[in-house]
This record gives structure tokens, sequence and C-alpha cells, in this order.
């Protein structure tokens, strides 16, 4: 049986537009302002995680989550799993890194990562991450991702660019499997902020660290007494 998960089309209509005209003419501030943490805090209570952090667009997202990891000491050995299934940014931020992406061949129900592929690389290779992706929203094996994760002690690195809204049978969403997710609101997905992307995740030291390096190191998102401990730390 051929299965077929069409693309989307323009999720943007004429109300948005008028809508974002409208919102030009009041004059508003042009990058991170307040509307941005809050746009942070409804998305990461949507997906049902801890935390949120607003990017310029889904591959910046997949940058900035494999940044994080390498920052937080999960990518030691520079080995990381990746699918062979997806779109060329949730590859190149390893190659960008000087990372050694392992590909791993596709499932031919979901088009995610094969399973027995993946468990024989973490066998063979012993990668320090796999990032996998939902493809197309067809949400792929969290169960058994998350047992192979626990067995080989390698973090999941969730790439959900496509899967806005996606959920699985017990209404679990979608971005919740990996220790940290990422989405695009790129104007062709299911929701669009014309471009711009979202990491999510429940880890509060790679949230912390996320927020210092989307600011080129400048710790000016921490809360205060973070900010003011890493400050005293640093001199």
């Amino acid at each position: 049986m051929n299965i077929k998960y069409p693309l989307a089309k323009e999720t943007i209509n004429k109300e948005d537009i008028d809508a974002l005209c409208d919102w030009l003419k009041s004059y508003p501030r042009l990058t991170k302002g307040e509307l941005t943490p809050k746009v942070e805090s409804k998305w990461a209570e949507f997906i049902g995680t801890k935390h949120a952090v607003f990017n310029n667009s889904g591959s910046s997202a997949n940058l900035l989550m494999v940044y994080a990891a390498i920052a937080a000491g999960k990518i030691k050995n520079k080995k990381i799993a990746v699918p062979s299934v997806g779109w060329v940014t949730t590859i190149a931020p390893a190659i960008q890194f000087g990372l050694h992406p392992i590909m791993v061949g596709a499932d031919e129900k979901t088009y995610g990562m094969d399973l027995d592929a993946l468990e024989e690389v973490c066998k063979t290779e012993k990668p320090d991450a796999v990032i996998f992706v939902q493809v197309l929203g067809v949400p792929h094996y969290k169960e058994e991702l998350l047992k192979l994760s626990e067995k080989y002690n390698v973090p999941l690195l969730e790439d959900s660019c496509a899967a806005l809204g996606s959920s699985y049978e017990d209404g679990m969403m979608v971005g919740r499997v990996g220790d940290m997710s990422t989405f695009s609101f790129y104007f062709g997905h299911q929701f669009s902020t014309i471009e711009g992307g979202m990491i999510n995740t429940d880890d509060e030291d790679l949230y912390h660290t996320m927020l210092m390096l989307r600011s080129h190191g400048w710790g000016k998102d921490l809360p205060k007494d973070l900010y003011k401990k890493k400050m005293a730390d640093n001199g």
C-alpha cells in the first residue's frame, strides 16, 4: 500500500497580512521585546515542556540545539547519528561544528530512522548523540527511541520542524521525546510567523545555555540571580 503525505501549501492568508500591517503601523519594537517571552511561554505550555527558546528560523534552532549539546559536554567524541531522510539543516550543524555525522537508514512507514539500523550504529560507532526527524509530521516510535537512548546512554535531539501540532496516540505532543526539540515557523508550515523557530526542553541547564548562546554569550536573558552568580564566578 502506498502512503502519501502531502506537503503544506501557503499558510499566510489575507487576514494575517492585514493584521501584520496593522501591527507594523503601531510602530512596535522590531526585535526581541515583551512579546517574545510570552510566545515562548505559550509554546512551551502547548508542547508540554518547561522551557522554549525562540529563534529566527528552524534552521537556526537546529544549529543552536547542537551547539548547546556540545557546550553542555554531551558530544565529546564528535560522533552523532543523523537521519538519511530530512532537510539539509538537520545535518548541516554537525558538519558546521566539525562533528562526524553517521547516516542511518529510513523506516519504510514513518520515513524516520530505522530503529534496527540505529541500534547497530549505537553498538558499533558509539555516537554521543542521536538527532532524529519527525518527518512531515508523522510521529516516530517514541517508546523504542527512548529505550535505545537509555540503553546506550545517548541523548536524543528531536527535529520536529515540520511536525507542529502532531501528537502520539496517548496524546503526548511531538517535541517531548528528545532532550531538546526544534520547530520551524516557516511560511509553508502548519503554523507560521513567516520566518522563525523554537527549541523546547525540560532541562534547565540546557535552557540557560541556549539563552546565552542565542545572545552570543551575553547573559542578559538569564534570571537575575543566575546572571549575578555567573558574573561573580567570572570575576
